[in-house]
């Protein structure tokens, strides 16, 4: 049977190598997060969007990622999201001073 070949640069090729790289199964993976096999598949294939902000929080755990890790995982999960990654919004959330640089800086 042919290995599995997923959308190359997209966030479910990349999801998948980090789950192997830290030496889950996908199904085990899976059990762990508490999420169907098929949904799992579903994100890698593209189906359905990356992972919700509270999800990548519980997948950067389980995974135990490295701080670099981690912003690689927000920053391509936000791409497929079409949002801006979870880090960046709770620390622009909690920092209304940093708001405000942006905007006079949206006006320059």
């Amino acid at each position: 049977m042919a290995k599995k070949e997923y959308a190359e640069g997209s966030f479910g090729a990349y999801f998948v190598k980090l789950i192997k790289d830290h030496d889950y199964s996908q199904a085990k993976f899976a059990s762990d997060l508490g999420v169907s096999k098929t949904y799992l598949f579903d994100v890698f294939n593209g189906r359905v969007k990356p992972p919700t902000p509270d999800m990548q929080d519980r997948i950067i755990e389980l995974l135990r990622l490295t701080d670099d890790e981690k912003n690689d995982f927000y920053s391509k999960a936000a791409d497929g999201r079409h949002e801006l990654p979870k880090d960046i919004v709770e620390y622009l959330t909690n920092n209304q001073t940093e708001i405000d640089c942006l905007r006079e800086r949206m006006r320059a």
